[in-house]
């Protein structure tokens, strides 16, 4: 029987789905599943780029370099379709939007979606300061750069608060990228297979992935104590349920955008970030 490595990301938002199959309350149906939790984006990224995983959740920016190794799965695309995440640039000081340009600009990865949007949409920065560990990103603000793209900003803004950091925002990329793509939504992260499997199988999984994502979202009382558990043994992370609890519900809407608007936003994405050469061009975008 095949086994199927899933490279399944500590962040609650992405991870929510996998839960009732990391806990086998949905079952897979002729083939295994061997998971890895890993801590960071941007590891997985790297894991992705080097085919070290079968299934995984990289940064909607992996995929032009990838696209000829993964399928995405059109029903695990995290797509923002209003301000709820709006991926907002914050900073300690009460800096304006031109002042970016000189600014120590932090973010947790170079192949995140949230580098690449600030490269699309804002472009300039004195100095790039990574910080793999989005919850760790807050601890530099104010010490080794001077302003963050802020992913995950419901667990941001409660951590800053318990720290005592008065966060400022200046701008976000949903207002910027709102302006500029016809309002498609916009492209965060995404669940990607491997074409070694094929496609039949890749299907296949999909389709128990489909079934392990609407049991944690009718039974979030069962998944969030899991959550919060791989959160702190990955992240060393102490969040209180409460505040996975709102990021799950944001991160629900992302991955429920209809198939069609999902594409569109892809599409838009793609297309913009290959005419300003921050991106390869994608040939084909596979969504299954």
């Amino acid at each position: 029987m095949v086994t199927i490595k899933v490279g399944a990301l500590a962040d609650s938002g992405d991870l929510y789905p996998f839960i009732p199959l990391i806990e086998g309350k949905v079952k897979p149906d002729g083939f295994n599943l061997e998971f890895e939790v890993i801590p960071t984006v941007q590891d997985i990224n790297e894991l992705v780029l080097k085919r070290e995983v079968d299934v995984s959740v990289p940064s909607a920016a992996m995929y032009p370099y990838i696209q000829d190794y993964y399928y995405i799965m059109g029903n695990a695309v995290a797509s923002a379709t209003d301000g709820i995440t709006g991926m907002p640039v914050l900073a300690v000081n009460n800096l304006k939007k031109e002042d970016l340009k000189n600014s120590r600009l932090i973010v947790h990865g170079p192949n995140t979606t949230a580098f690449t949007l600030y490269k699309l949409l804002i472009g300039r920065y004195s100095k790039l300061v990574i910080v793999r560990r989005v919850l760790d990103e807050m601890k530099a603000l104010g010490r080794e750069g001077d302003v963050l793209v802020a992913v995950h900003e419901i667990k941001m803004m409660y951590a800053m608060k318990k720290l005592g950091i008065k966060a400022v925002p200046i701008t976000s990329m949903w207002d910027m990228w709102k302006n500029i793509s016809n309002d498609s939504p916009m492209p965060m992260g995404m669940v990607v297979v491997n074409k070694d499997l094929g496609k039949d199988l890749a299907i296949k999984f999909k389709e128990t992935y489909e079934k392990s994502k609407k049991y944690a979202e009718k039974h979030l009382d069962e998944v969030i104590p899991k959550d919060v558990q791989i959160m702190r043994e990955a992240q060393g992370a102490d969040l209180e349920e409460e505040i996975v609890r709102k990021t799950i519900w944001a991160d629900i809407q992302e991955y429920n955008v209809p198939l069609e608007q999902v594409r569109r936003g892809l599409e838009t994405f793609y297309r913009l970030t290959e005419e300003k050469a921050i991106l390869p061009k994608v040939k084909e975008i596979e969504l299954i």
